[in-house]
């Protein structure tokens, strides 16, 4: 008994001394935790082997860096020092305790900058290509979590990407897939203007020439060259070509952020906005005193509160309808109200329109939110039901996603709706905006009189902030057609996030037409609506 405790005590010394020991072999030095001082200029290090660093750290880099912090892999800030890669979520292999570029960035922008501190967010991942990092994958979900966590200390001011060899299962797909990261960094970091600098690679001319197109594709965003760099391997950086593309990425990182605007955009003080998409708990007592308050907040002058099936929402029975109308009888020419039938609630046309009817005699002015849950976009149960509409003279606002009134790519489903109901205004949300890229909503506003689009939700400003040259023509070009609304409810009321604050300052930064922002803003919710025959009374 006692020889093997022996043994077992012999074992866990080791395996203790080997992990101390450990860290020092591939040149790491143990830090301390310590609180870095605020407002930090932070900084995200993204991509595979080549941002990791395999070079040599040279005997002058390998102290701490003045100024400069590392997030840990605890979440928390240590003196920065090389090797940077080594607290990364996504890879720990010790054959990236390398010198990487972030080493020579960061030191450039100090020298540049004397007056700020830096924070790195150094999270790559060995032999990712650019497909793995796109969607909920894991590499992308721990490096938006820790960059989330490090947001807490400072301001992102830009991420550096840059991969190994292996950048891309699909070579000729790599710069659309480089603008889907950019577009969900941005979006999930709620930084639209995000500075963004792609790195080339040493081999591969066809992904380098798509990476070269990176500032024209869009904005806010530049490339380094790989031009004159040396490996040591034939595949990875050597350390005087790593000291190289750091100062590089400084360069660009720099001249991107002497073009951004000196402060964040505002909303409009020219035009009152009128939200034809709101959720409130109508039934409750107060339910429309907490949709006025917000009002009041975010300068919108009217708005329409569409219910959901969620109770206190929806009226589920005369009582609570009851309740309800007298709800909005409170509000009458402020707040209107859409009303509801799920698809399968009636089992004919006509009992539908008898339905529709009364809701219209008693006020409503749309129907929807339309779910569709779990049927095709063009399903029988929902057929009757803009059937119904188009009898009654009703608009509808519909929601697409991945189970609610589903389709496929090109989006024929809904064009054979609109083509069966000509007379019935449509309105867009949701996923139909995530086919913008392959030119089916364009080519639906365009072809299709009696379809509209709101902009309401964060996948809106996601497609629309990927190319803003293209999402300024496409507004323009369709200027009759879109209508701005948040998609706000209950459960955002109230908050201060940066993600509710782009919904209403985004169109600002795009430059508009004043007629155009009019319409958008306002003028096209009055038009589909009909509220201009019902003018909101003067005053609050």
């Amino acid at each position: 008994m006692l020889n093997t405790l022996s043994r077992f005590h012999l074992v866990f010394l080791v395996s203790c001394l080997i992990g101390l020991v450990a860290p020092l072999l591939y040149g790491q030095q143990p830090e301390t935790s310590i609180k870095p001082p605020e407002n930090l200029h932070l900084y995200l290090l993204i991509g595979g082997e080549n941002m990791a660093g395999r070079a040599g750290i040279p005997d002058d880099a390998k102290d701490i860096i003045d100024r400069c912090y590392l997030l840990n892999d605890k979440n928390e800030w240590e003196p920065a020092r090389n090797p940077l890669n080594r607290n990364s979520a996504a890879s720990k292999d010790a054959a990236l305790m390398g010198l990487g570029p972030g080493y020579a960035f960061a030191r450039k922008m100090l020298e540049d900058h004397k007056d700020i501190s830096i924070g790195l967010i150094v999270n790559t991942n060995d032999g990712s290509a650019i497909e793995d990092w796109l969607g909920k994958s894991e590499i992308y979900w721990a490096a938006r979590k820790r960059a989330k966590v490090a947001m807490r200390q400072g301001t992102l001011k830009g991420v550096l990407w840059h991969h190994g060899e292996v950048a891309g299962k699909t070579p000729e797909a790599y710069l659309e897939n480089l603008n889907s990261l950019i577009s969900n960094l941005r979006s999930d970091l709620c930084e639209t203007t995000l500075p963004f600098v792609a790195g080339q690679i040493h081999k591969g001319p066809e992904i380098n020439a798509q990476i070269a197109k990176l500032p024209e594709a869009t904005h806010a965003t530049a490339f380094v060259s790989s031009e004159g760099l040396t490996v040591t391997d034939g595949t990875h950086f050597d350390t005087k070509s790593q000291l190289l593309l750091g100062e590089r990425y400084a360069e660009q990182m720099t001249r991107l952020q002497a073009t951004l605007p000196n402060s964040a955009p505002k909303p409009p003080a020219d035009i009152k906005f009128i939200d034809p998409h709101v959720h409130a708990m109508s039934v409750t007592p107060d339910g429309l005193k907490a949709v006025a308050k917000w009002m009041e907040e975010r300068n919108v002058e009217r708005c329409i509160v569409s219910p959901l099936s969620h109770k206190g929402s929806r009226p589920q029975n005369e009582e609570e309808r009851a309740a309800m109308l007298a709800n909005f009888s409170q509000y009458k020419g402020k707040i209107d109200r859409m009303c509801l039938i799920e698809p399968g609630e009636v089992a004919t046309v006509d009992e539908a329109v008898t339905i529709l009817k009364r809701e219209i005699a008693d006020g409503a002015v749309a129907f929807g939110e339309h779910y569709g849950v779990g049927l095709m976009f063009d399903d029988p149960k929902n057929l009757m039901l803009y059937e119904a509409c188009e009898k009654v003279g009703l608009p509808v606002m519909f929601h697409i996603d991945q189970n609610k009134n589903m389709v496929e790519p090109g989006m024929e489903r809904v064009d054979r709706v609109l083509k069966m109901y000509p007379k019935c205004k449509v309105v867009a949300h949701a996923y139909w905006w995530r086919q913008l890229k392959n030119g089916a909503c364009d080519r639906q506003l365009q072809e299709r009189p009696n379809l509209y689009a709101d902009m309401s939700g964060s996948v809106v400003i996601q497609v629309l902030n990927r190319d803003r040259k293209y999402a300024r023509e496409f507004l323009i070009r369709n200027q009759d057609k879109i209508l701005w609304a948040t998609d706000e409810g209950w459960w955002s009321f109230g908050k201060q996030s940066k993600q509710l604050d782009y919904i209403y300052t985004f169109f600002e930064e795009l430059n508009l037409p004043a007629e155009v922002r009019q319409k958008i803003y306002r003028g096209n919710a009055e038009k589909v609506y009909g509220l201009k025959n019902k003018p909101a009374p003067p005053g609050p």
